[in-house]
């Protein structure tokens, strides 16, 4: 983790909060970036989302959206 931030020039933080998104759900991203469902969620609360089940985080990330 530490070498990965030190090439990109970010701080060790941001590159363990970001590669968490790699765990996403696949139906999550898809509707997120193909279908661009609308959902009032953020970043933030994508990593932090990323620790459920992917049954949970597609429930959790489009709660809201109907």
């Amino acid at each position: 983790m530490r070498d990965l931030a030190t090439a990109v020039n970010l701080a060790e933080r941001h590159v363990s909060r970001q590669l968490r998104l790699a765990y996403l759900a696949p139906e999550v991203l898809k509707r997120l970036v193909f279908k661009r469902d609308v959902t009032a969620v953020t970043v933030m609360q994508l990593t932090e989302c990323s620790l459920l089940s992917w049954q949970e985080q597609e429930v959790w990330v489009f709660r809201a959206a109907g």
